[in-house]
């Protein structure tokens, strides 16, 4: 009689796991893996392909695109000029030279292809197109330089007028912004120096009439 009872118990489970598989396959095909609306990690870009931004230009032979356009010996003031098409924040940038210095304050922005005037040793209401250094003593008319730094030291813009090796040549130099030994000729009373943006060295300076702000 047992023997019986186990026959029969072993048949009904054999027969449930039959029916067991037999459903497994019937909806084996309906089963799918979820599938991501992200990248496929292997469709992924190649960094070494993908353009980069690229770094706000003016003259082709400068390295910033703020530069020193214009002095004024015997008006005591400068020019400086954003010749590309993106504004510029020089906001801790260094106008300098063998004793002064003159730091623009945080946040300052020179828009695109604008202008602004430093007014050296006079106050002033400072505007976007004018700020006034009243510490920074009057520039050497028969010699001297001027740099624009960088905040954190960086050299980026350079002249000399009259000699050579003045502050800030040999750094000039280092970095492509001047040429050893070279200096502009200093420009007759009531003229100003004018760079034309074509190379880095007294020939793209020439003597004109003042034109602050254009």
């Amino acid at each position: 009689m047992r023997r019986i009872f186990a026959l029969i118990c072993l048949s009904a489970f054999a027969a449930l796991a039959a029916g067991c598989g037999a459903y497994a396959n019937s909806v084996e095909g309906d089963v799918s893996v979820p599938q991501s609306n992200g990248p496929n990690p292997q469709n992924l870009p190649n960094a070494n392909t993908v353009p980069k931004p690229g770094t706000p230009s003016g003259y082709p032979v400068s390295l910033s695109p703020v530069t020193i356009e214009e002095v004024a010996l015997g008006g005591d003031w400068l020019e400086l000029y954003n010749a590309s098409a993106f504004e510029a924040d020089i906001g801790g940038w260094k106008v300098m030279d063998a004793q002064n210095s003159y730091t623009f304050p945080f946040g300052f922005r020179v828009p695109a292809n604008a202008r602004v005037i430093l007014h050296l040793g006079v106050s002033g209401i400072d505007t976007g197109a004018e700020q006034f250094a009243p510490s920074f003593g009057a520039l050497n008319v028969s010699d001297g330089s001027l740099a624009l730094v960088r905040a954190g030291g960086e050299l980026m813009d350079f002249v000399q007028w009259g000699s050579a090796n003045h502050a800030f040549e040999g750094a000039a130099v280092q970095v492509g912004e001047w040429a050893q030994g070279d200096f502009v000729t200093t420009p007759n009373q009531g003229d100003t120096m004018n760079y034309d943006g074509s190379a880095n060295n007294s020939t793209a300076w020439h003597a004109n009439m003042p034109t602050p702000g254009n």
